[in-house]
Parts: structure tokens; sequence; C-alpha cells
């Protein structure tokens, strides 16, 4: 029985360059790039994503018309797929939705998810000023906002699986629902003095599934700044490096997710390569 069940895992690729959560297809393009210098001998399997952009704000939310088609071409992927585990480059923050979802409910609830990202897409249509949806992912996945769009996420995330890493810009209302909820928030400087301080956090949720969310507005704009929304104060690449290498060596990583890049016109960058040699090599 162990033999079938281990023949029975697989993981899949996703390339999903979805743009409009962000209102800007230099993301796109980025997706695009990183599709072409890194990728091209990889096997993926693609979302198709819509380049026109006239779709207006409906629901409070930007080009909610494709973005609600697209995340249900990505569901159907999965649903036929049917991976164990899961490297998703995108695009932006939403693009996670459905494979984290999926993760979450093929391991019943058992599942950290560990938030790499400078803001803290925490927003409900309501409470968001830019009405951008890839400033409210998070909260979707913890089932609240746009019902048609819930509708495509497959199970629910409790705030206690959650790790907000080196997020440092957030709207008011984000930062009430993080202390309403107890979501386990650990800071730029406490990254950097004490790498463990992550291991820590992650251990004290009791769960040794990870998936990754890497947003690369993580990194501090000084040292990366190819992303659409930078913000000062972010963490180091070698902290990031550092911290992916004892995250593989001491949990399982059943999923990651590659977001938010902005076409630097590079063949080659140190980190991007990392992070999408780790996400391809997955594996239970």
């Amino acid at each position: 029985m162990v033999k079938e069940s281990m023949m029975m895992k697989k993981h899949v690729n996703i390339f999903f360059p979805q743009w409009q959560g962000g209102k800007n297809k230099l993301t796109y393009e980025g997706a695009v790039e990183i599709k072409k210098n890194y990728l091209s001998k990889k096997p993926f399997v693609d979302v198709e994503v819509t380049l026109e952009d006239n779709d207006p704000i409906e629901n409070d939310i930007i080009g909610y018309q494709s973005i609600v088609k697209q995340l249900e071409q990505c569901k159907n992927l999965i649903i036929e797929e049917k991976p164990t585990t899961i490297f998703t480059v995108g695009g932006g923050c939403d693009i996670v939705i459905a494979p984290i979802s999926y993760l979450n409910s093929k391991t019943n609830g058992d599942l950290t998810v560990l938030w790499f990202d400078a803001h803290g897409d925490l927003n409900t249509p309501e409470t968001s000023m830019s009405k951008a949806f890839h400033g409210m992912p998070l909260r979707v996945l913890l089932g609240e906002g746009n019902k048609k769009i819930l509708d495509h996420a497959f199970s629910r995330l409790r705030p206690s699986q959650i790790v907000l890493l080196g997020t440092r810009d957030l709207d008011d209302a984000e930062t009430q629902y993080i202390e309403e909820k107890n979501i386990h928030l650990v800071k730029v400087d406490d990254i950097e003095s004490n790498e463990n301080s992550v291991l820590d956090a992650i251990k004290s949720k009791g769960s040794e599934n990870l998936y990754i969310h890497i947003d690369l507005d993580v990194i501090d704009p000084k040292e990366f700044s190819y992303v659409p929304i930078p913000v000062l104060g972010g963490l180091k690449i070698q902290t990031i490096s550092r911290l992916l290498k004892a995250l593989d060596k001491e949990f399982t990583i059943l999923g990651l997710s590659l977001t938010e890049y902005q076409r630097s016109g590079e063949q080659t960058i140190h980190i991007l390569q990392e992070i999408i040699d780790m996400g391809i090599a997955i594996k239970e």
C-alpha cells in the first residue's frame, strides 16, 4: 500500500500571469520574462489570461469579470491535475487562491502558510481603498470577500495557520484585522537579527506541512527593485536564500508561489533562479 500511495503522488507547475489584480500589465510582462528566461525547458501548465484592460470596477474589484473567469480556470486545472504538490509562477499575489486552498483541503487543514510579503493582502472589497484585488487574496483564503470569488476556493484557512513574514506596509483595516485574529507576524528586524524566529513561529503552529508564498516586494528594494510596489526596509536577499534552504531542510514543502515580478530585462537573477529551482524540485 505504501508503494501504491507513493505512485499516486504528483507535482504540477502552474504558470498564471494574472495582472488585473494589480491593474498593472508590467506584472504580466514580468511573468512572461520569467517564463522565457527560466522556464522554457520546464514542464508547466498555463492558465490563459486576457490582455484586454477595459474591465470596469464591479463588486468593488477592478477587473472583476476577468479575475473570476481566470480563477475558475485555475481551479479547474487543479481539479484535472489532482496534484500532491504545486509550484505557481505569476502574476499577482491573487494567483495563489486555488493552489493554497486546494492543498489546505487535501491536508484537512494540516498546513502552515508562510506569507513573505511587504503587504498584508488582507483587505476586503469594502475596506480596500484601491479596489485592487492583489491586496485581497489572503482575506479570501480566510473566507471573507466576494461570494463568487470565494466559490473558487477549495477550502478556508484559519488565522492560526498563517505566518506573515517581512510585512511592513499595512492599511489600518488590515492592522486591526491582524490584531483581532491574532495572526502571527514576524517583522523584518526580528528576522534579520534572528532567522530562527521564523522556524520558531512555524513550529508553534504544530504542522510540518508548508505553503511558501513569495511576493518579491518582501525584499528590500535597495537589493531588488523589480516589483510594482516597492517598500523600503525589506529583507536582504541572502536572508531569504538562507531561510528557504532551512525551510526545505526542516519541513515538508507542499507548495510555493513566486509573484509580483516586474520586468527587468536581465537574463538571470540569482534569487529568482534559486526560488524557481526550489519550486520545480518540490516533492513530498
